[in-house]
């Protein structure tokens, strides 16, 4: 186990090479390397033999692979989807039924009711935010804009929906259950939605944004892809692998085979522009609003999320950060001092670890002990998931931010500020908690006057 100055010398390492990284545009993975020596050769100097740190990382890597997976197969999906028409028909669709002038509003909610139902960000994105992001370019919407959109939609069922591996995750980590945590996340969950609509209809008044008329003919879709009712079936099968509760990445394959089977059948397209595709992305000088990115580019993506996973399997396995989170906490501690705290923790978790899954894990089962002795568990639940829950989304470098700046084809950095449910549940989380502090006083004060 690592001392505090040496746990704070990798966490600032850490931090700090990938930031550096972002910045300067290099590698993300050369900047997070940094933190990945520092914290492998202060655990060797605090007695943690080469083979049992070896063994860290295996275990720690294990638990990346579907996420690499995920990324994998969006990278093949993608411009698969491209070359078989079923991006160019959603598109057409969406700007027929989806009303310009309230764009972003329209968007942001149809993603939080399909991410409710499907239980998943990146089912969500890929299903809705691809064929959104092709009809933002046409209709003139800021892609950053209408990402932030799809992204907070996208986590209102992360965060929330029954279904949500995520959603489990965090009742099991503060000792709760589903059943209770439900009720503590509504008053958050009503708040954020509420702000995010109020946001979104602000950002569409003021673009006024509307398709040119030649845009609603397609022609210049309709010059390269024949269009047919059959282009929705990849996203249908999507949609129903993932109610099926199939894995996330045999749904995106089945997507795929779909979208190629119809894409040889109605437009004709070859095998060899099927691989090119796959591997280099879809690219037609006259269409520049459906370029991808094929498989290739997500390499080094794939190679930070397993350096990141061993990265969290020494952290998790040699405990380093639990003996340090009480003391963080402190024992006499409101309940708001004590969300602030939480999140902040949250907070830097995910910046270090580059994973959703630690900082939910970390957060809520390093305080429980503490926090269940004073406050109810399922509050707990509700500012672990108004807070690394979210933080995930919005990190740069954090690998489930990755994944989703990689669907839309958005950098995070840019997205980011838009995402507004995202931004605004951690501060409507320590309103929430200021007013339970308030009224459990009162309470108490009436019951001492009552006696």
């Amino acid at each position: 186990m690592l001392t505090k100055r040496q746990l704070i010398t990798v966490i600032l390492i850490t931090i700090a090479g990938l930031a550096a990284a972002y910045l300067w545009h290099i590698p993300l993975i050369i900047g997070f390397a940094a933190g990945f020596i520092s914290l492998t050769a202060l655990s060797r100097r605090q007695g943690t033999a080469w083979p049992v740190l070896f063994r860290y990382m295996r275990e720690g890597a294990k638990h990346t692979i579907e996420v690499i997976w995920i990324l994998i197969m969006v990278g093949l999906m993608i411009p698969v989807w491209t070359l078989s028409g079923t991006i160019p028909y959603l598109i057409e669709q969406g700007l027929q039924w989806i009303a310009p002038a309230f764009m972003t509003t329209l968007t942001f909610w149809f993603s939080a009711l399909f991410s409710m139902l499907l239980g998943t960000s990146t089912g969500t994105l890929s299903a809705v935010g691809i064929p959104m992001m092709g009809v933002a370019a046409i209709a003139g919407v800021p892609l950053p804009l209408m990402a932030g959109a799809l992204v907070s939609g996208a986590f209102v069922g992360d965060r929330t929906s029954p279904f949500s591996s995520t959603h489990r995750l965090v009742a099991d980590s503060t000792g709760t259950t589903v059943g209770r945590q439900y009720p503590a996340l509504v008053p958050t969950t009503l708040l954020g939605l509420a702000t995010a609509t109020f946001i979104f209809v602000l950002c569409d008044i003021g673009g006024g944004w509307s398709v040119p008329a030649e845009a609603l003919r397609m022609e210049a879709f309709r010059s390269s892809f024949t269009f047919s009712p059959w282009l929705i079936a990849p996203a249908a099968a999507l949609v129903v692998a993932i109610v099926l509760r199939w894995k996330t990445r045999y749904a995106f394959m089945l997507a795929s085979v779909t979208a190629i089977i119809i894409g040889s059948w109605l437009q004709g397209t070859e095998p060899s522009a099927w691989v090119n595709g796959m591997l280099f992305g879809y690219e037609n000088a006259a269409l520049p609003s459906l370029h991808t990115k094929g498989v290739l580019p997500v390499i080094e993506l794939v190679l930070l999320i397993a350096l990141a996973g061993a990265f969290n399997g020494i952290l998790e396995s040699t405990r380093s950060l639990e003996p340090y989170m009480a003391a963080f906490i402190g024992e006499n501690t409101s309940m708001p001092g004590a969300t602030s705290r939480v999140g902040l923790y949250g907070l830097a978790l995910a910046l270090v670890s580059c994973t959703q899954t630690l900082p939910i894990m970390m957060a809520g089962r390093g305080v429980l002990p503490l926090w269940s002795e004073r406050f109810p568990k399922e509050q707990l639940s509700r500012v672990v998931a108004d807070t690394a829950l979210v933080f995930a989304a919005i990190i740069p470098w954090n690998m489930l931010a990755v994944l989703c700046g990689t669907i839309l084809n958005v950098p995070v950095h840019s997205y980011a500020p838009y995402a507004a449910f995202l931004w605004s549940i951690p501060l409507w989380t320590l309103l929430v908690s200021c007013l339970n502090q308030r009224r459990s006083h009162t309470i108490r004060r009436s019951s001492s006057l009552s006696s």
